[in-house]
This record gives structure tokens, sequence and C-alpha cells, in this order.
């Protein structure tokens, strides 16, 4: 069964992409709005342990990834907001108050993002 199973891409292919996404294009305002979520899970009532420096990273890889998906060649405020939860939710941890009161991680999220200020930024470099 395992013998009739093969490659839908090489390693060169995999290096190739991974190399184009590192050159998605992320505005300074885009950037300093991704800190400012990230802080502010740092000051939330219902966080007891916030998203970490790496957490940060890992969104902004992620949300460049989803622009080359889509086409583009720079990372927009939207792409921050549709992958905070799925990249940083499990990785807040929730006071046990909050918990019990059936918030979840992503919830908080969300309540940030919808407290920050999102920038205007241009849709082209």
């Amino acid at each position: 069964m395992l013998s009739r199973i093969s490659a839908v891409t090489g390693a060169d292919e995999v290096r190739a992409m991974v190399a184009a996404v590192s050159h998605v294009y992320a505005a300074d305002a885009v950037q300093a709005y991704l800190v400012r979520l990230v802080a502010a899970t740092r000051c939330d009532r219902d966080v007891r342990l916030p998203v970490s420096p790496r957490g940060s990273v890992a969104l902004l890889k992620a949300c460049r990834a989803a622009a080359a998906l889509d086409g583009r060649d720079f990372v927009t405020p939207e792409d921050i907001k549709t992958l905070a939860g799925p990249v940083l939710g499990h990785r807040l941890i929730l006071t046990p108050e909050a918990e019990l009161a059936g918030t979840t991680p992503e919830g908080v999220l969300e309540r940030i993002l919808a407290e920050l200020t999102v920038p205007q930024v241009p849709q082209t470099r």
C-alpha cells in the first residue's frame, strides 16, 4: 500500500516556496498592529500566560504565507485578524476564572482585535 504513494512535491520546490514567502512585505504599520495585539495579551484580565515573542513571529510568518497563497506580495491587517485565533489561540493560557466563565482564547483575541485601531495601509507596496 505505501509503495503506491508518490510525492506531490520535492524538497527544492518546498525550499523555493519558503523563500518566496519570506519576501512577502509587511508594512511597519501592519507589524506594529501585530505587536499591539500580542502586547495586549500581556495585560488582559482573562489571560494568565500571554502570547510570547515567538508567537508574534509565528503569526507574521503565517500571515506572509496566507498573503502569498492569496496571490499578494504584502500582508494586510485582515490577514492578522483572520489568523490570530488559529495561530495564537493555543498559545494563550487563560485564568481559571475565565475558563469557568466559558471564555476561550479565541474569544479573548477577538475582543482585543475589536478594541485595536486597524492601521490604514496601501494595498500595494
